[in-house]
């Protein structure tokens, strides 16, 4: 009886819709709703259909929306002003979420990521002269939408407006965490995880939480959610009736919800639980199933962007394989056998939700671990006592609860590096969209013969078998494109030809490393092409790349050169002489393996086919003698049918004079890459009136340490009434087919 019941609150809320003209939504619903009556079998399914089609629904309205600051952001591109802004959570190293009260004056309710190196004071109210710019969402490298305004920097020291009163939610965790670091000292980071959600014991051990396949276990999540229920129900029972009993768990799992900022794991774990008991007073008893979709309807109801938040999604996943995959065993009547079946289930329970989250995985990090199948062995009793001792370390600071926490940590300490050790973890593996569902569909069928469902198996074996295959050895060819990335101040250029041959013009930097550095071994896994390039071509089942050209071997061109090499197979590889005879090149060829690849050196002007295309390299010739880095980038034209794209590295103002005086002929172009990333002392008036091309692309950050662009080179390109583009708005695409 509550499935009617919930179609008719569905219906409720969509009523409000009636006079914004979705009239074809109603009447899809209506008949949804007729046959989920009449049909009990394709209830469920239909529920799953409702919950996606309104929720597409309300995403459109959700990103409809346009705060006034946004507004003004698009407008004027960043503001600086006074502003009153709470510290609301760490988001890791050197970086907060913050909302915005108030600037210039102006009252806002706006979430902003605050960066900055200060230590400050989570849920503590400033004031402080600030710069905002836009978050900005790369069309083709970002996954999610942003789930904030912008980003803020402080120009001046932010002073704390003691006038201001913290919420309650916000005095409760500072007292948590004062009371954590006054019992636990060092130890009390694994404390404010578990209890608070604090990400600082989770970042400082990231690799080895992430190799053991246990950052679940330290991360505050459904698990610890049903923790912790257990233990407070079986005290609330003790001292009052259950139906008290009940309603006090639902108040005290609310308020931890709440004091982990209604994180959605949280949040869906508390919502089951509640679900479970008001169903149970009803006489009305949910499956986990139908418990687990009406959780995830109320919570995008709320909220329909949490759909893409990927706490969410690896939250309902894991519990919906619980209940869809796990298989059924007869329990043995013998004590001793019903143990060891405890046992087995619990493995197989690991393992299923192990292999089941191993696509999602892949997908957004690249890495998947079955450690934890062994890491929850030990680790999940062990963290359930970590939340227990962590409790009562704040009901009753006494040092025999604190001791009890430090040998239980490093316990938890010893068990997780030994997990880690094990050969289970696969790390940078990026898998596309189709593979991650072809994974998907073959997980479905192990988990069909694992519940013994062999009628439906027969059935389907064919057909998904045959998907299976389609989305494995579906060939995704990209063609005729051309990417300019936003790599921060730094190139990186992805060319395609009509043929799918590929070309890459340099591989970015890396994050805090100046230009002129040194590029080095163990800066690998540190690039910004390991950090965002690698998914993107991983996804795309980009496994080897016909042309990799550095045009000069400073870092912000080179910087992800060694990690691109480890991960990528190079057949051709273009350098100029002057890089070649390098010590920078002599340190770098030292760790790399070049049987494989054979290495062009530039020499003088030469010219390579691309299917129907062409790049002719006409920078630096033989008769080019200035030693200097930049000077010696090396400057190529793309020519792919009736257009021409021209790459100038980081030349500069002789360089360009140069060829304007050698190749006066071959310049023109309809495209720029503005050379040096707009630096005052390239792109000059003379060699503009080569190019005279149509559109310019900048490859800079909005704001750097080196001031690019520089006025001077807008200055010129807008004389020359050239259209501007900057890959700090996101990675540019250009379509190169006729």
């Amino acid at each position: 009886m509550l499935w009617p019941v919930i179609f008719w609150i569905t219906g409720l809320l969509l009523s409000h819709h009636l006079a914004l003209g979705y009239g074809s939504i109603i009447v899809s619903y209506v008949v949804l709703l007729i046959t989920a009556l009449f049909v009990p079998k394709l209830r469920i399914f239909i529920s799953i259909i409702i919950f996606l089609v309104f929720g597409m629904h309300r995403m459109q309205q959700y990103e409809a929306h346009t705060s006034v600051l946004s507004e003004v952001l698009q407008k004027q591109g960043h503001i600086q002003h006074n502003a009153d802004f709470v510290l609301e959570q760490s988001l890791g190293k050197y970086n907060y979420e913050v909302t915005l009260c108030r600037i210039a004056g102006y009252p806002l309710q706006e979430k902003l990521i605050l960066k900055d190196s200060r230590e400050l004071e989570q849920g503590a109210s400033y004031s402080a002269l600030v710069e905002i710019l836009p978050l900005r969402r790369d069309p083709v490298l970002d996954i999610f939408p942003n789930r904030y305004s912008g980003s803020m920097r402080l120009v001046g020291s932010p002073t704390l407006i003691d006038s201001v009163d913290k919420s309650l939610r916000q005095k409760a965790q500072n007292s948590i965490r004062l009371r954590l670091r006054s019992a636990l000292g060092t130890y009390s980071p694994l404390a404010e995880a578990l209890l608070l959600s604090d990400s600082g014991f989770k970042r400082e051990h990231r690799q080895t939480l992430s190799r053991a396949g246990a950052t679940h276990l330290i991360v505050v999540s459904g698990l610890h959610v049903v923790i912790l229920s257990f233990i407070l129900f079986a005290v609330l029972r003790s001292i009052f009736p259950w139906r008290i009993a009940d309603l006090l768990l639902v108040v005290l799992l609310l308020g931890f919800a709440a004091l982990n900022n209604w994180s959605p794991p949280i949040l869906r774990a508390s919502l089951m639980i509640l679900l479970a008991r008001v169903a149970k007073h009803l006489s009305r008893p949910l499956s986990l199933s139908q418990n687990l979709f009406v959780s995830l309807f109320i919570i995008t109801l709320i909220n329909p962007g949490e759909i893409f938040g990927l706490s969410l999604q690896f939250s309902f996943l894991a519990v919906a394989l619980i209940a869809f995959a796990l298989p059924k065993f007869k329990e043995s009547t013998s004590q001793p056998l019903r143990m060891f079946q405890k046992l087995g289930n619990y493995m197989l329970l690991s393992l299923i939700v192990a292999l089941g989250l191993a696509p999602l995985s892949l997908f957004y990090f690249g890495s998947a671990s079955l450690s934890g199948i062994m890491a929850n062995l030990l680790g999940l009793p062990l963290v359930a006592l970590l939340l227990i001792c962590s409790i009562l370390v704040l009901i009753f600071p006494t040092r025999i609860f604190s001791l009890s926490f430090i040998f239980l940590a490093d316990l938890w300490d010893m068990w997780l590096k030994l997990c880690a050790s094990l050969p289970l973890y696969i790390e940078g593996e990026w898998i596309s969209s189709l593979q991650a569902f072809a994974l998907g569909l073959i997980l479905l069928l192990l988990f069909l013969l694992l519940r013994r469902r062999y009628h439906l198996l027969q059935r389907l074996l064919i057909p998904i078998s045959a998907a299976i295959l389609i989305l494995i050895f579906l060939p995704t060819p990209t063609k005729d494109k051309i990417f300019f990335f936003n790599s921060g101040v730094s190139d990186s250029i992805m060319i395609f030809a009509d043929d799918g041959q590929s070309f890459m013009i340099d591989t970015g930097g890396v994050s805090g490393q100046r230009a002129e550095s040194t590029l080095a071994k163990e800066k690998t896994g540190q690039s910004w092409l390991y950090r965002r390039l690698l998914r993107w071509m991983r996804q795309r089942r980009i496994k080897d790349l016909d042309y990799v050209m550095i045009t000069h071997l400073h870092s912000d061109h080179a910087g992800g050169f060694l990690d691109l090499f480890d991960k990528v197979k190079i057949h051709n590889l273009i350098l100029s002489q002057n890089s070649l005879k390098s010590e920078i090149w002599k340190h770098m060829q030292s760790n790399l393996d070049l049987s494989e690849v054979n290495v062009i050196s530039i020499t003088d002007t030469c010219s390579i086919a691309l299917g129907s295309h062409r790049v002719t390299i006409l920078h630096p010739d033989s008769k080019f003698k200035l030693d200097d880095i930049n000077e010696q980038s090396i400057v190529c034209r793309y020519d792919a049918g009736q257009k021409s794209y021209l790459f100038t590295g980081d030349i500069e103002a002789e360089a360009e004079k140069y060829l304007c005086d050698q190749y006066p002929d071959q310049l023109k172009a309809d495209v720029l890459k503005v050379a040096h990333h707009g630096s005052g002392s390239s792109t000059s008036d003379e060699f503009l009136s080569m190019v005279r091309p149509e559109l310019a692309i900048i490859t800079s950050s909005q704001k750097n340490i080196y001031g690019f662009p520089h006025p001077r080179t807008f200055k010129r390109l807008r004389d020359n009434s050239i259209e501007i583009r900057y890959t700090y708005d996101g990675s540019i695409r250009l379509d190169t087919k006729p």
